[in-house]
């Protein structure tokens, strides 16, 4: 799998930090799928577009 560059603002390491002091498991997933996987989908979909278009 390639790899993908995950940007994440002020606010989003602010909110990360609390969630490990907190260790609160399902702000924990939710941030996962909210801030880093739709990041990884997005970079993945965007690999595609540009690989379905060099074959035309």
């Amino acid at each position: 799998m390639a790899k993908v560059a995950i940007g994440l603002n002020d606010k989003d390491i602010q909110e990360l930090n609390e969630i490990i002091m907190d260790k609160d498991r399902d702000e924990a997933l939710k941030f996962l799928k909210d801030k880093i996987y739709s990041q990884v989908l997005r970079q993945n979909k965007s690999k595609l577009d540009v690989v379905g278009k060099t074959h035309l």
